[in-house]
């Protein structure tokens, strides 16, 4: 007897993990998020924009000690603070913490209020296109942005560069050195964006702040607010809903070797996001409308076009096939382009032939072809020798089969 294996709970566990984070591997959405990192377009506008996120904030002087551990790594990375200064070492910055709060504005956990108030702000630094930003200057350029926004609040920063997105990592206490406490709102975020945006370009780095209803000049150095029907794609006013064409072509559906062959288009968002679409008749759009690479064109899906579809499946109990017919709704596309072949891109009415039909007819297979055509031939075999066809046996004078205790009399 062969020996069962025995798999523990742990063993359960990770192999559902493993199955689960496999199968995530091959989603669409997972396709287009390493798609998008490795098919990026280092000269798109968008990819130049400097980029301030508020990630949290310290409400007492242990999570804000918690913070800088992290931000340091362990104090294993050096501290800057607003002046410049750089901290190294344990020692080095657990004294700069407590010069940090030395009027004590940040207070301890056990003499925290039943209110809890935010004491210290976390922000992240960083910029869209990083390989093109140096460390120091973006170091540079966060710190006097922040000193420049607010002068009399103390500020400390750590750079993190082990990560996908290199960033710069900034603590601001809330209290600044007069006893005023600031409160930051969506436009002063965006102004200390801009700020952070001018110092890059000041020292040499193109970087922009700009909305998604503005367009950057860079002979005004200014940004220019366009119209709410048009987006800041390039230099040309492009429509909503067009995006540039960057390449199409036939490939396994989702670029999976294991699925049937499909066409594609793939077309840039606003934000620079490569995002791939699929259906057969694209095809057929792209070549009727002789669409070129760099074109910016908005596809959808106009109109259901039904389509049998035959299925052969085996009964077990008549031991025949049956063929059963579908009709199908297939997706058909249209597309409308920029500057040459504009159209208002709509739905049909028409929705009495989307139904979907089902109709069965029995299926005589070649095998069973032939296995009735033998049992033909050889019923009229039988009847020529004279032999019962359901016996094999030759008729008495009767007309009846011949039995044994017949020939023996």
């Amino acid at each position: 007897m062969a020996r069962r294996l025995k798999l523990f709970d742990d063993e359960l566990i990770a192999k559902r993990v493993y199955t689960k984070i496999e199968n995530a591997s091959k989603s669409s959405y997972n396709y287009k998020k390493k798609n998008y990192s490795t098919n990026k377009n280092e000269n798109n506008p968008r990819g130049k924009e400097a980029v301030i996120k508020i990630s949290g904030n310290s409400k007492n002087l242990d999570s804000f000690k918690r913070h800088i551990e992290y931000i340091t790594r362990d104090y294993e990375l050096p501290l800057y603070d607003d002046e410049g200064n750089i901290y190294e070492g344990k020692d080095e910055i657990k004294e700069y913490i407590e010069l940090y709060n030395i009027d004590g504005a940040i207070p301890e956990y056990e003499n925290t209020n039943k209110r809890e108030r935010r004491e210290v702000l976390n922000f992240i630094f960083s910029m869209k296109e990083h390989h093109t930003t140096p460390k120091d200057k973006l170091m540079e350029a966060v710190i006097k942005s922040v000193k420049e926004k607010y002068p009399d609040n103390p500020a400390c920063f750590s750079f993190h560069g082990d990560t996908d997105n290199p960033h710069i990592h900034c603590d601001l206490k809330i209290q600044d050195i007069n006893g005023k406490r600031i409160d930051v709102k969506i436009a002063d975020l965006h102004k200390l964006r801009q700020d952070y945006a001018k110092n890059l370009r000041d020292l040499g780095i193109e970087a922009y702040a700009t909305r998604r209803y503005e367009k950057y000049d860079k002979d005004k150095n200014i940004n220019t607010v366009q119209d709410k029907n048009l987006t800041g794609a390039g230099e040309d006013k492009i429509k909503n809903h067009h995006y540039e064409v960057v390449e199409f072509g036939k490939a396994k559906y989702k670029f999976d070797e294991t699925a049937k062959d499909s066409f594609y288009v793939k077309y840039k968002s606003t934000k620079g996001e490569i995002i791939d679409i699929w259906g057969e008749d694209l095809e057929r759009v792209i070549k009727e409308s002789d669409i070129k690479v760099g074109e910016y064109a908005r596809f959808k899906i106009t109109d259901k076009s039904p389509v049998e579809v035959k299925v052969k499946r085996f009964d077990k109990k008549t031991k025949k096939y049956s063929v059963h017919t579908k009709t199908a709704l297939k997706n058909v596309w249209d597309c409308s382009i920029l500057g040459r072949a504009e159209k208002d891109l709509k739905m049909a009415s028409k929705t009495s032939d989307r139904k979907v039909k089902y109709t069965s007819e029995t299926f005589v297979s070649d095998l069973d072809k032939k296995n009735a055509e033998f049992i033909r031939m050889k019923k009229e075999r039988e009847a020529k020798q004279g032999l019962n066809v359901s016996t094999g046996k030759k008729p008495n004078r009767f007309g009846k089969p011949i039995k044994k205790d017949d020939r023996d009399r």
